[in-house]
């Protein structure tokens, strides 16, 4: 049974037609156009974050340290379990959302939970053996490839998250539990996961070091962390000298205190999935009152109240407004700081604007609501299509309110870093402008994605909202319209004064906008009626 429920499992989270949203065997084109995307975002990977661990590699080679790329696969993989852990624990080990089905079953509560848990520990392997995988080449490049080594690489990745694993479950749940006893718990439960991110980030960048590699910064930081816990030193020694004794004692602690994890947590586990989480409901005895408004109006005050509804959404299409929110506030009070990192990028013939632009390009293009909020209206489509408003209005609303999320912050940092770093005033509004013409088309861009590949069959947010074909085109596509955007600006440079760049760029993105805004008006209407939730 322990087998059937992990492939069942399994094929929930992973299948194509549930990462797609549809069947790629009828539509084939779709597909195809997928697959380039993807590998398209592969190639931007390796291409940049790949090629930072190579060059750091070298560097490390040189000074015959080699084995601290190691420190940077322990410290890069246990952030990114905290992540997923975080997110995910709480709503598929505690809190199962198909308990009502399986509680009835003749299954033991034990099988269910290791089911779980080794989906859950799946998918966690899954995307940080991507993710340190340049890390991983790098290393056995420059250090040299041993087939012992490799092996002991791959045991010991596999148990190094272990811990980590059965700890962030605990504060996941934690979190719910306390959150829960609040009238407003999402908000709540958003403003510490980005208190959270924003604080992973800001010790980051703390240490980068610009001069010459990004990542050498962080040196003396991940190998002091890797020194201090020991099963992160035991995988390095294990993988570095292959030192057995050390990958026994790796495998032996974290495979024994999970194992005694799940086997006395599973009565707990089965006590909070019958009683749930009950929230705090808080009766004011006020009248019920009634407020005309306009129907896009009250179509924006419902995707805000969707927003913030759904933590994992907040978050993870809300961190760009966020950080630049906390850099551009963050810049009057550091003033010198900035300037001095930005004045080596300047060195090589970078003008504070043109990286004023990347930066807030970034974020815009990290907002894509548009992208996934039909897709979570869900089994509640239908709902969408039988009012009586058209569906482009529908679609311009979702549009409204991406924009309205992020340009607003973005134009508020543009005057906040203008005050700071002393931008010209003429400057300052043609980045206004470019801003505002750069959020309509990525908000556009991003619906256009949206209409054409709509994700309606979702056991969870999660598949929408990170593991959908939606998210990953929307993404990668700003990154790459940032790029074009980048192209342009070398092209011109040489010839045109910066303003009047700024100012072209800002033309350039409101032509491509147009093409965008005319398939969302002339084609909602058609692609609403062949969608089905």
């Amino acid at each position: 049974m322990y087998k059937t429920l992990v492939k069942l499992y399994l094929k929930e989270s992973f299948s194509l037609k549930r990462l797609l949203g549809f069947d790629y065997k009828k539509s084939k084109t779709k597909a195809i156009l997928i697959g380039l995307a993807i590998l398209y975002s592969i190639v931007v990977f390796i291409g940049a974050f790949g090629y930072m661990f190579f060059d750091l590699g070298d560097i490390l080679n040189q000074m015959g340290q080699t084995k601290i790329l190691l420190s940077f696969v322990t410290i890069y993989a246990l952030t990114l379990s905290i992540i997923i852990v975080l997110f995910r624990a709480s709503g598929s080990i505690f809190y199962y959302k198909d308990y009502d089905i399986t509680a009835p079953l003749p299954i033991h509560p034990k099988t269910i939970l290791w089911a779980k848990m080794t989906v859950l520990l799946l998918i966690l392997y899954t995307s940080s053996f991507i993710f340190t995988l340049p890390i991983a080449f790098s290393y056995f490049y420059w250090n040299g490839f041993n087939i012992l080594g490799l092996l002991f690489y791959l045991i010991g990745f596999l148990f190094l998250p272990l811990v980590p694993v059965l700890v962030m479950s605990l504060f996941s749940l934690l979190i719910a539990v306390m959150t829960a006893k609040f009238r407003k718990s999402k908000i709540i439960n958003i403003i510490l996961m980005f208190v959270i991110f924003i604080g992973i980030f800001m010790v980051s960048f703390s240490f980068n070091d610009i001069e010459t590699n990004p990542l050498t910064g962080q040196i003396e930081l991940f190998s002091g962390i890797s020194r201090a816990y020991p099963p992160f030193a035991w995988f390095m020694n294990a993988v570095h000298n292959q030192n057995l004794l050390h990958l026994l004692f790796l495998v032996g602690s974290n495979g024994l205190l999970f194992f005694l994890f799940i086997h006395f947590i599973n009565g707990f586990v089965q006590r909070t999935n019958q009683r749930g989480i009950r929230a705090n409901i808080k009766k004011n005895g006020k009248a019920i009152t009634y407020q005309e408004r306009s129907i896009m109006t009250a179509l924006v005050q419902k995707e805000f109240k969707k927003y913030f509804s759904v933590t994992l959404y907040a978050v993870n299409s809300g961190l760009g407004p966020v950080l630049l929110m906390v850099l551009s506030i963050g810049s009057l009070f550091y003033t010198s700081q900035i300037q001095s990192f930005l004045a080596q990028l300047i060195g090589v013939g970078l003008d504070v604007e043109v990286l004023l632009m990347a930066l807030i390009g970034f974020s815009i293009a990290m907002t894509y609501t548009p992208a996934i909020s039909l897709s979570l209206e869900g089994k509640n489509f239908w709902i969408i299509k039988s009012l009586p408003v058209k569906a482009e209005t529908i679609m311009f609303s979702k549009i409204l309110f991406n924009i309205l999320l992020v340009v607003p912050i973005a134009v508020i940092s543009i005057i906040l870093f203008g005050f700071s770093l002393r931008i010209g005033i003429l400057n300052q509004l043609s980045l206004i402008l470019l801003v505002v013409v750069f959020g309509v088309f990525i908000s556009t861009f991003d619906a256009v994605i949206n209409l054409i590949m709509p994700k309606f069959d979702f056991i969870n947010e999660v598949e929408v909202i990170k593991q959908s074909a939606g998210v990953m085109l929307s993404v990668f596509g700003g990154f790459g319209l940032i790029a074009v955007n980048g192209i342009l600006y070398y092209l011109l440079n040489p010839h045109i004064n910066l303003t009047l760049i700024i100012i072209l760029l800002a033309v350039f993105n409101g032509v491509l906008a147009i093409p965008c805004i005319y398939f969302v008006k002339t084609k909602s209407s058609i692609l609403f009626d062949k969608m089905k939730a």
